[in-house]
């Protein structure tokens, strides 16, 4: 069982991880085969002063990237998360510091826990798409389920073609996993992508349909034309259907679907 001075600084730096991810101290004792007291002491040392560096300075080398170091080396992080070591390294040695190996930086971001992590995938909304969303979950609250079974739902989305893999990962500390430079959201890729319009019911699947180009009013009213008029049709031929739409098409479907005996119901 390693005792606090035998920890090498990448045990450190997991320990502090551990503990702000809310791990246990046994649990953490067990992940880095440490005594309890050692991962107490070295968490209560990060708490007290941000850095989790053994007190036996005078043993082994100097550091070779020191304070002012680890703080340029977290701004080089914080202007593109999404570099890797190799990248950052080059970054890094490309300044008026001493040159550093690609681990000396890789232990230096443990050490300052900004750990890689996959991106946080989030939604991508807005406040006011929340406050909307919100109003319109309490303006439904009371449909029964044979109500909801009379709604169409509708809406596109764009997939991209030549996407960013699950090995792209971001340098970040726990608690900034909602930034947007930390989400899958904030993703910038290239390569080109396609556009899908879909429509879904509890009694059946609706025609998928590509859309060519940027979702425009006369694109969406055609889609509505060509291929969601008769799918409500079929679906609901008592004209009692309710196709749920988003927002943004309401003023381009009111042009095209006055005198339809089927309900419009809208949402963000």
């Amino acid at each position: 069982m390693g005792k606090t001075a035998d920890l090498s600084e990448f045990d450190r730096g997991q320990i502090a991880m551990a503990r702000r991810l809310g791990t246990s101290i046994t649990e953490t004792a067990r992940l880095v085969g440490c005594s309890l007291s050692a991962v107490v002491s070295i968490h209560a040392k990060w708490i007290n002063d941000c850095d989790t560096s053994s007190r036996r300075q005078c043993v082994g080398r100097p550091r070779v990237v020191r304070e002012k170091g680890r703080r340029r080396l977290s701004r080089l992080v914080k202007q593109n998360r999404r570099q890797t070591v190799a990248q950052l390294t080059a970054q890094y040695n490309a300044g008026p510091s001493a040159s550093v190996s690609e681990q000396t930086v890789q232990r230096t971001l443990l050490d300052v826990v900004l750990c890689s992590r996959r991106p946080t995938r989030v939604p991508l909304l807005t406040k006011r798409h929340r406050q909307l969303r919100l109003q319109w979950a309490r303006e439904h609250q009371d449909l029964i389920m044979d109500e909801w079974k009379r709604v169409a739902w509708s809406d596109e989305s764009r997939f991209l073609i030549h996407h960013v893999d699950g090995r792209v990962r971001v340098h970040r500390l726990s608690s900034e996993q909602l930034l947007p430079s930390c989400t899958a959201g904030h993703t910038h890729a290239g390569g080109g992508g396609i556009m899908l319009c879909g429509t879904f019911s509890w009694t059946a699947l609706g025609p998928v349909v590509v859309v060519e180009q940027t979702m425009k009013a006369a694109n969406y009213l055609n889609i509505i034309a060509d291929q969601l008029h008769p799918y409500m049709a079929f679906v609901f031929p008592a004209g009692n259907g309710i196709f749920q739409q988003a927002t943004p098409h309401v003023t381009w479907l009111g042009l095209y679907w006055r005198g339809s005996r089927s309900i419009l119901m809208n949402s963000t």
